[in-house]
């Protein structure tokens, strides 16, 4: 995963080149510290874990021992095998495999068997009133959303119109279950397909509301005070650096994927 892949950067961002300098100062990075960067690399402000993946990074740079392996968040994905999604003890994947079910069936025009959850019922027969009757743009979008709630990539690739991508298509490529407003979210989509036009005030992956938003600068001002309070000790211990290498691009990420326009208080080194 490349280090800044989940925010959009510019070559000449001054924070982008100062924690480079900061980097440059570890030389070779061990892989503990390579795989919490990793980590931050991971994090989405619109999962609805997010607060405890920030706790999981601070305690991981405070260690200098990843806390959790990146590829264990979203283990239990619907994008996983039947016997790990099964394993989801939040309930999404058992509910987002029960749209995959209602919007598959409304594909083929055949109806599977009716599940339900306490916490979500949402019959077939509601997906399928949503929807509509079929014809070809709707088929499309509705092949479109399983094949990206599911991580199918070759399929969402051979899908998408590409340049000519209207608003209602990319709502549909911003969904997936582990965003913090599913499943309601789902269900104006749903219904968005049904009559071919995009959602009002969508929110879908990338995003973030105003809790989020607040909670965010509350974490932004503790790192700012840890960056502030940074000291490398009389031998320049290597230790620190990579702890200061790891905070400041925690605090990179959580700055732009909320845009937030405080500054990053970088210590004098």
């Amino acid at each position: 995963m490349e280090p800044w892949s989940n925010i959009e950067i510019t070559s000449d961002d001054p924070e982008i080149l100062k924690i480079g300098k900061i980097q440059e100062l570890l030389g070779d990075i061990p892989q503990k510290t390579l795989q919490i960067r990793e980590l931050i690399s991971g994090f989405e402000v619109c999962h609805f874990k997010y607060l405890q993946h920030i706790n999981y990074i601070k305690s991981s740079i405070t260690k200098l021992k990843p806390n959790i392996e990146l590829q264990r968040i979203g283990a239990h994905h619907i994008r996983q095998a039947e016997v790990e999604w099964m394993k989801d003890k939040s309930g999404r994947s058992r509910v987002g495999q029960q749209y995959i079910s209602a919007l598959t069936g409304w594909l083929k025009e055949d109806p599977g068997v009716e599940q339900k959850n306490e916490s979500h019922e949402k019959s077939e027969e509601m997906i399928w009133g949503w929807l509509g009757e079929r014809d070809m743009e709707k088929i499309r979008l509705v092949k479109l959303l399983v094949a990206r709630l599911k991580w199918d990539w070759a399929s969402y690739e051979k899908l998408l119109k590409g340049a000519d991508q209207d608003e209602l298509e990319f709502q549909v490529c911003r969904m997936d279950i582990c965003h913090y407003t599913f499943p309601d979210n789902m269900d104006r989509i749903i219904q968005a397909i049904g009559r071919k036009q995009p959602v009002e005030n969508f929110e879908g992956c990338g995003s973030y509301n105003q809790e989020i938003k607040n909670q965010i600068e509350k974490e932004f001002k503790l790192i700012n005070d840890q960056l502030e309070s940074f000291d490398p000790g009389n031998e320049k211990n290597l230790d620190q650096f990579a702890r200061l290498w790891l905070i400041s691009c925690l605090a990179k990420t959580i700055k732009e994927q909320t845009g937030l326009k405080k500054t990053i208080h970088f210590p004098n080194i």
